[in-house]
């Protein structure tokens, strides 16, 4: 039971707690009779060994898993009584002993997340932000289309930037084939980063069943340490030439995109581009809501909760360097990187979900099923694919939870800001 509860810090609570001695003897009891029950002790029936043999031999480990099972126990029974909610692993400050005939008492210390009661977040005042779709962007979108709605066809004549080349290609490093880097009927588009840019180069003007030999000069900082900083030697047979064909702008183009005329595409392409940039806007005005609470307060936050936010921030940042082919920096330096980042996000959560209680918001089933399928359809996948995919990256739903809860807390006070023009 809570004996005593006292406060170290904002984010941090002592809590006391003692285990009647009736709790432990009936525990350790029970834990004995089992042993009696189920083992075989050499020249005693099953079942009658006295409890003294017992402790002689099982003491220790009896000991054991009577506190595994009665602290955590009593330990989740004085944090629901002392109305707390740890958001870390508890620190036992002391050595847990057990003493026949006398209560168990020991000390943990929890960190917790600040008590924000007095938040300011109505009337934060906001620079209009102005919807400009520019013509330019519009043909620059119906452009991408109509690249997107190229066809390739076979061709005998040389190939220039956009088209297609299928290619073999061997790799050697002084006169070592590699094979990671040996490609057989690969689709490369000139012009495309899918390769170095020393292949285009050396592509541009071939036909069908022409040779190539290209040089790439690796840098030295590459993850991959087979190529790095080496000259590695590409011989390319170009197995088939295709030249791009694009469909040209007119109302037959429009009619396969599901509209009448090339008028209504750009108008819908127009509407689409505003609506996209009224999001933008949108987020932009979230994000300097979010700057402006933080700003107007100042408060401790739990240090696992920013170490956690810490490590987060780093292996997204790996994730991005790998991907990218860069070199990942040391651990140290993105902790140093990341920590000021890390503590104003956790700041953040710690706002937005004290409002969130105060306004009585949150993230509904309704709100998550219909965001599974806005995802769904944006990706073109099955609202259970969608489920799937989050709960393999993320482990649960609580990630999309959470942001979903953020957004909507987000949206109350930007619906109470004030926009100046």
């Amino acid at each position: 039971m809570l004996q005593e509860i006292e406060e170290i810090t904002p984010t941090s609570r002592r809590l006391k707690i003692s285990i009647p001695p009736d709790v432990i003897k009936s525990e350790t009891d029970s834990v004995y009779n089992k042993i009696r029950t189920t083992t075989r002790i050499p020249g005693f029936r099953p079942g009658k060994a006295p409890q003294a043999i017992l402790i002689k031999k099982f003491g220790k480990n009896v000991e054991a898993e009577v506190i595994e099972k009665i602290v955590p126990q009593f330990y989740m029974e004085a944090i629901k009584e002392a109305k707390i909610e740890p958001v870390s692993y508890p620190n036992i400050d002391d050595k847990i002993e057990l003493k026949p005939g006398q209560p168990l008492s020991f000390t943990v210390t929890v960190e917790i997340k600040p008590d924000i009661r007095d938040v300011e977040y109505e009337g934060i005042v906001l620079k209009e932000k102005t919807v400009t779709v520019e013509e330019d962007g519009v043909e620059k979108s119906i452009n991408l289309l109509q690249e997107s709605k190229a066809l390739f066809s076979v061709t005998e004549d040389k190939i220039m930037d956009g088209d297609m080349a299928i290619i073999n290609s061997d790799a050697f490093v002084d006169d070592q084939l590699i094979e990671d880097l040996t490609y057989k009927e690969f689709p490369f588009i000139l012009g495309s980063d899918a390769m170095p840019k020393e292949f285009s180069s050396a592509l541009t003007g071939k036909k069908k069943g022409d040779t190539a030999e290209v040089i790439v000069d690796f840098e030295g900082d590459l993850p991959n340490k087979m190529i790095a900083g080496k000259k590695v030697l590409f011989k390319v047979l170009i197995s088939e030439a295709k030249k791009k064909n694009i469909p040209p702008l007119d109302d037959e183009f429009a009619k396969e995109a599901d509209f009448n005329n090339m008028d209504e595409l750009r108008n819908s392409i127009r509407d689409n581009l505003t609506m996209r940039k009224e999001s933008q806007i949108n987020m932009e005005y979230k994000k300097e809501i979010l700057n402006e609470l933080i700003r107007k307060h100042d408060f401790d936050v739990p240090e696992s909760m920013v170490q956690t936010e810490i490590q987060s921030l780093i292996d997204h940042a790996k994730q991005n360097a790998e991907r990218k082919g860069e070199t990942i920096k040391p651990d140290e330096e993105l902790k140093k990187e990341y920590g000021s980042t890390a503590k104003e996000n956790i700041k953040s959560v710690i706002l937005l979900e004290a409002i969130g209680k105060k306004e009585n918001i949150e993230a509904t089933d309704d709100d998550i099923k219909n965001a599974i399928k806005e995802i769904a359809a944006r990706n073109n996948l099955k609202p259970e694919e969608v489920t799937k995919l989050y709960t393999v990256r993320e482990g649960s739903m609580d990630a999309l939870k959470s942001r979903l809860f953020a957004d909507k807390v987000l949206e109350f006070i930007l619906g109470k800001a004030t926009i100046q023009s």
